[in-house]
């Protein structure tokens, strides 16, 4: 797992500035506009990401298992549809806010490059 180190970095900060960005705004009261409405979903596709991947590395019994760029996109237009069509559509609660979209997209991209440094630590460490 160590080859995984820049994935677990990325996913390590994403839960700590989602539960710092909680914390700051539930708790003490401070609203800072941009995070409020973006930081989210940035960080919840790093986040919902890599639970995908420990889900299927247990129940496939395969700690090797990576995500194809067809399921990271798979799932990016999973969540736009249910965060950004669905929910709005079943609720009033929910508000379609299509800049979400790019946030969503930022924190894939942030995912899949997270990806590509540990793919070439591990193809570096495997040729020396």
């Amino acid at each position: 797992m160590k080859q995984e180190s820049p994935v677990l970095i990325l996913v390590s900060l994403s839960a700590v500035l989602f539960l710092i960005h909680q914390y700051l705004q539930l708790v003490v009261q401070i609203h800072i506009a941009f995070l409020d409405n973006y930081l989210d979903p940035i960080v919840l596709m790093p986040l919902l990401l890599y639970a995908v991947l420990w889900e299927r590395r247990i129940l496939l019994r395969d700690r090797h298992l990576v995500l194809s760029y067809t399921d990271i996109l798979g799932y990016f237009l999973l969540v736009v549809m249910i965060g950004e069509v669905l929910f709005p559509f079943i609720s009033d609660r929910f508000t379609a806010d299509y800049w979400d979209i790019p946030a969503y997209a930022f924190g894939t991209l942030a995912y899949v490059v997270a990806k590509e440094i540990s793919s070439v630590k591990y193809f570096k460490t495997n040729n020396s």
